[in-house]
């Protein structure tokens, strides 16, 4: 307590005592008063020196005049001989009324601790007869204390001054300090550092000006704990109905924000991966729901379709289908959602996709449900594979192969009044001799904590649950205490290490206390195992609060109405060019040009006297000036955040800079901010216990033990359950239970009062709780007994959002699990050791392991050997420098299968962080099938080149596709036409006259068959004596000898052979095709030198050109029917074994006078006898 200060005046002195005695008299009365207690004091004789307004009442007396200076036996049997003998407990007694009847009255006595008073005793009475009326008010006065303790959340009470009146057992447990510790402290050493200067100015501007923006609403701080360390949390504050002359007093309740944001941040951070995995995927993903409407896609579908994300989400799933398809897909759907047939579900295939532009492509639809929102809505997934590069292979490829190239794949579808109220503590608790250290008592917690039961802990030496290094020397600690008697430790709370019976170790914090009860020591456990953890997480989330504000991209300050900055962050003085410290205690005018600075404040202080919002909660472009003095466009964001503890008002403002934009953009309108929404609940208050609890976060109710009525309840309770508090007391408790335990309530109650052991209080449960609109909701309950005779008290905290986080976490990961699961590609997550973490059914699908065979083994497991002992060397490269040389790419590699088989696959590789891990995500397509059809393709276009070109031309081609061009010395040409009926040989061209006549009588299709069947013959002849086809011309056909420098080259005896069977198939096809007449060819045979070459780009061949190649056609077109014409080269080339006869000289145009040939026969050769099937010509005779 704080002492009076007392003037220097001897009569000052008497004076000020005089009135503090009157003031404290009076205030007596009012508390007794408002207590509704009827009391009387009784001094050392038994004379009754004061009573309440309604004791005479009881008795029949007219006013408490008549009671004063009488004995008190005169209206309580027997009491005064009680107090004689010293017997203060409460009891029941026989009272005496005026008109001769009896009272039943239940009485309490307690001494009056005071300097003039000594000897006075205070004597509660109630008539039994109206204790249910008047219990509770009696009763929350006597317990208030314990109903704070039993409270979840840490509670303060403060006076005017700021000074900490009272606190609760929560806060001694959540700050570190004792009640000693923080009983006649400001309220400050809980603060954060940066309130702490400014709170005393904020408690002095609410009771000096009445104003009430912090008192009633509830709020975020930041609070410190003994240690130093500071964590998030929400204040509800409350001042406590005082009168006029009484000290003002403020209530506050602090509940601990760290886990609830942890779970917050937890949703995110899956939500991240969630989304990051997705956006890796190698395939367009779409989630609909039960209607067609599109809910989620990836970047992929953006990417393969053209619409962005904003342009799917919403609309329904038959944008991206064909006009035939897109009409009957509801009903598809609603068929599915009615019958449950799978017809599509859980299965691939093929369809048609449309894009933005309207083109289609094909593509594999996979299609699988994933679940049920919280709209009650059923979603589905599905995955679009392009089919566009490999219909291109599969156009080539045999009809087998195409149904090699399809994969089905499957989809999956998680003791006594004091040993009861300790055993109602939340920690562990020891009592024990000073001489001999042994155990006297524990509470249920300690057996709880430590593991041994009460029975063997009593009598034990309290080092069983200390580690060896201490227990050995821990006697000599207590003896020591006993010889000085200096406390050392006693009143004081550290932190040990505690044992448990299993052996294992946990810190806690050990409080001592010297209990005034000769040879004892009382001790206080408490497990710090989660406050460390939580401590921990605390400091881990300031950091990153503070590098995520400093991650921003946009500069950040906070000013107070005299426009002086308050905070910047990094990026503030990255953009303008001053430090934090430069900034810090400024005007905010250092960053405007010269023209708006000069009128800064005018703005400033208009908007704070008439609150109009010109420029408050909008965005608007304005100009920025650097330290150097240059100026940037850029988008100002202007926003009243609070107010702080000092009373300033505080603004927050963000500068977006529009440099780049302006490049880019010129015509950019401004945009509005959104206003912040800073809307908080304010708690009523009645008095002095009802605004404390009220301020409470959770329900509280105080019921009876013998009818189980509710007495009181806080104002939450109010909001949660929908009843008012008129409707809520004189009920039964059993009101907010669910029918199940509501009637077995009252029978748990009455076996709690009649055997006093204590199965629920003390302890903290999950119960289901009833609203008043039959609704439920998940609550945790705690009970006490606030020993307050008859009462129990409750607190109800509701759980529906901490359950909807831990379900939405759950949702997350089951979704993307089914998602994931429901890609076409095999998926790996692996640490930065390369450890695999997860994977997808499609990876046990293709490599051949079980998750369970995949998860803890090193992703090396996939690779081949060369690349596996290096992989480690590869990823802790990465790691150390950051060079990402694979990250965000596809390449193609080898992969390797659980029998040991190798295949090729594409692998993406990208890089995902969350909540300060690193995880590397990777895709694996199987590309074995495109692979052969690939080399399917080559092998087709290898086979069609080389049938077009010669093999030494092809091979070539394929090695250097620039132009090819050579000359040839040595090269022999034969032109063949159709004639008319008779064949005459011209300058080595077989030619048919009349063909134009005879085939205009005839149909197309016949002339093509006619054509083919003939030029099939030679085409035969062509490979049996390896010559070159060049090319058809309607009904001339032409080949040469392979093109040659070597003048021993036997090419020219190849092309006459070749021309002797060329006349002798002709005969051939004249009887076996009868029906077209009689045909003839004129065959024309040169030799000489040639320039040959490939020509064009399409439909490319390789051609000749030359004098022998003119020569040649020459000899064809002067030639007879069925004749073989050639030149004097050619007689001279062939050799011996053929047989010319001279025709004469013919007039060749472009050429004169020319001697020419007839071949007319060649001697047998066993080498093309055996090959060709053909006669070798007519007979010589």
């Amino acid at each position: 307590m704080v002492p009076l200060s007392l003037p220097d005046c001897p009569y000052s002195k008497a004076q000020f005592l005089e009135e503090e005695v009157n003031r404290l008299s009076a205030l007596n009365d009012a508390i007794i008063r408002a207590s509704g207690q009827s009391l009387i004091v009784v001094d050392g004789a038994g004379f009754i020196c004061y009573s309440s307004e309604d004791v005479p009442k009881i008795f029949g007396y007219d006013k408490a005049e008549s009671l004063i200076n009488r004995n008190v036996d005169v209206i309580v049997e027997d009491l005064n001989s009680r107090l004689h003998l010293g017997d203060h407990s409460q009891r029941k007694g026989r009272g005496f009324h005026t008109d001769g009847g009896f009272l039943q009255l239940e009485i309490g006595i307690a001494a009056i601790r005071s300097v003039t008073t000594r000897g006075n005793l205070a004597i509660t009475i109630k008539h039994i007869a109206r204790l249910e009326e008047n219990r509770l008010s009696r009763s929350l006065h006597e317990s208030a204390a314990d109903i704070l303790d039993a409270a979840f959340d840490p509670a303060f009470c403060t006076d005017g001054a700021g000074i900490i009146t009272k606190v609760n057992q929560a806060a001694v447990n959540e700050f570190g300090w004792s009640q000693k510790e923080l009983i006649g402290q400001s309220i400050r050493i809980i603060d954060g550092a940066e309130r702490q200067a400014c709170h005393d100015s904020c408690l002095r501007h609410h009771f000096e000006a009445g104003a009430k923006e912090k008192i009633k609403k509830m709020r975020e701080i930041r609070a410190r704990r003994k240690d130093g360390t500071e964590f998030e949390a929400d204040l509800t504050l409350a001042e406590i109905p005082q009168r006029e002359f009484d000290e003002r007093i403020v209530c506050g309740f602090i509940r601990d924000l760290t886990q609830e944001k942890a779970a917050r941040a937890e949703i995110i951070s899956k939500q991240n991966l969630l989304s990051k995995i997705i956006d890796a995927s190698f395939d367009a993903l779409f989630v609909i729901n039960q209607h067609g409407i599109i809910q989620m896609v990836n970047n992929k579908s953006c990417t393969a379709l053209g619409w962005s994300q904003e342009e799917f989400v919403g609309q329904n799933i038959k944008m991206i289908m064909p006009e035939e398809h897109a009409s009957n897909h509801d009903s598809y759907l609603a068929r599915y959602l009615k019958t449950g047939l799978k017809n599509m579900m859980g299965k691939e295939r093929e369809v048609d996709a449309r894009c933005k532009d309207g083109s289609k492509f094909p593509c594999i639809l996979g299609l699988a449900e994933v679940e049920t929102n919280d709209s009650g809505d059923r979603l589905f997934c599905g995955f679009i594979r392009s089919l566009a590069h490999e219909r291109a292979l599969e156009r080539r490829a045999s009809a087998q192969e195409q149904r090699n190239l399809k994969n089905a794949k499957e989809i999956l579808e998680q003791r006594s009044t004091i040993l009861g109220i300790l055993d109602a503590s939340f920690h562990a608790l020891f009592v024990i001799t000073e001489e001999e250290c042994t155990i006297q008592m524990v509470n249920q917690k300690s057996c709880d904590v430590f593991g041994w039961t009460k029975e063997e802990f009593i009598g034990q030496n309290i080092s069983m649950i200390m580690t060896n290094d201490v227990a050995i020397h821990h006697d000599q600690y207590v003896r020591n205490y006993m010889a000085t008697g200096i406390k050392k430790m006693i009143g004081k709370q550290r932190e040990v290490i505690e044992k448990r019976k299993d052996g294992s170790t946990f810190p806690a914090a050990l409080g001592l206390a010297d209990p005034q009860e000769a040879g004892l020591i009382c001790g206080f456990i408490r497990d710090l195992t989660q406050e460390k953890a939580a401590r921990a997480e605390i400091i881990s989330k300031q950091n990153l609060l503070s590098k995520i504000i400093d991650a921003s991209f946009d500069a950040l300050f906070v000013i107070n109405q005299h426009g002086i900055i308050q905070m910047v962050n990094d990026k503030s003085c990255t953009a303008l060019g001053w430090s934090q410290e430069e900034f810090v205690g400024q005007n905010i005018k250092m960053i405007m040009p010269e023209e708006h600075a000069s009128n800064h404040d005018s703005y400033l202080a208009r908007y704070l006297k008439t609150g109009l919002k010109n420029m408050m909660g909008k965005e608007r472009e304005v100009e920025a000036r650097c330290k150097d003095g240059s100026k940037f466009p850029c988008i100002l964001g202007l926003a009243e955040v609070e107010k702080s503890d000092a009373g300033d008002r505080l603004f927050c403002g963000f500068i977006h800079s529009l440099a780049h934009e302006r490049a880019l953009e010129r015509r950019v309108t401004d945009e509005e901010q959104r206003n912040l929404k800073n809307a908080k609940e304010i708690l009523e208050q009645r008095s002095t216990i009802l605004g404390i609890l009220d301020a409470s976060f959770h329900a509280l109710f105080v019921i009876t033990e013998e009818k189980c009525t509710i007495q009181m309840v806080n104002q939450k309770s109010c909001d949660v359950f929908g009843w008012t508090k008129e409707e809520f007391i004189g009920q039964n408790i059993s009101m907010i239970m669910t029918n199940d335990v509501a009637i077995h309530h009252d029978q748990y109650v009455r076996n709690y009062m009649a055997t006093c052991i204590k199965k629920m209080i003390g302890k903290q449960r999950e119960v289901i709780a009833k609203r008043k609109d039959g609704s439920t909701f998940p609550a945790a309950l705690g009970l006490a007994d606030p020993q307050a005779a008859g009462l129990i008290c409750g607190f109800i905290r509701d759980l529906t959002q901490e359950e909807a986080a831990q379900e939405e976490i759950i949702r997350g990961q089951l979704l993307t699990s089914k998602i994931i699961d429901a890609s076409f590609d095999a998926l790996f997550v692996i640490d930065h050791r390369g450890i695999i973490q997860r994977v997808n059914e499609s990876s046990c699908n293709v490599f051949g392991w079980s998750r369970e065979e995949f998860i803890g083994q090193n992703i090396k497991m996939i690779m081949p050997a060369g690349h596996a002992k290096n992989h480690d060397s590869y990823l802790s490269r990465y790691v150390e420098t950051g060079i990402k040389t694979m990250f965000g790419k596809e390449r193609e590699i080898e992969a390797r299968r659980r029998d040991g088989s190798m295949f090729p696959c594409i692998l993406g590789l990208s890089e995902v962080v969350t909540n300060d891990t690193t995880q590397f995500v990777g895709f694996v397509r199987d590309v074995t099938m495109r692979k052969l059809l690939a080399e399917a393709e080559r092998e087709a276009s290898d086979s069609l080149l080389f049938n077009i070109l010669p093999e030494h031309i092809a091979y070539r081609l394929k090695a250097d596709p620039s132009h090819i061009a050579d000359q040839y010395d040595n090269t022999t040409i034969l032109f063949a036409d159709i004639g008319e009926c008779l064949l005459t040989i011209s300058s080595g061209h077989l030619c048919l006259f009349g063909f134009t006549d005879r085939t205009s009588k005839m149909s197309p299709h016949d002339v093509v068959s006619m054509l083919n069947d003939i030029f099939s013959r030679f085409d035969h002849l062509c490979d049996i004596y390896e010559l070159n086809k060049v090319k058809t011309i309607g009904d001339c056909y032409m080949i040469t000898s392979i093109p040659s420098n070597n003048a021993d080259h036997d090419g020219c005896a190849r092309v006459c052979r070749f021309a002797l069977d060329l006349l002798g198939a002709v005969q051939d096809f004249n009887n076996t095709c009868p029906q077209h007449g009689p045909i003839d060819f004129r065959v024309g045979i040169s030799t000489g030198s040639v320039v040959a070459g490939v020509v064009g780009i399409k439909r490319f061949l390789f051609d000749m050109w030359g004098d022998a190649v003119n020569v040649a056609a020459r000899m064809e077109q002067s030639g007879l029917a069925g004749q073989i014409q050639v030149t004097r080269s050619v007689v001279d080339s062939a050799g011996s074994d053929f047989t010319f006869q001279l025709r004469g000289t013919l007039s060749i145009k472009g050429k004169g006078p020319m001697d020419v040939y007839m071949l007319k026969f060649a001697k047998p050769s066993d080498k093309w006898t055996e090959n060709t099937k053909q006669p070798k010509g007519p007979n010589p005779q």
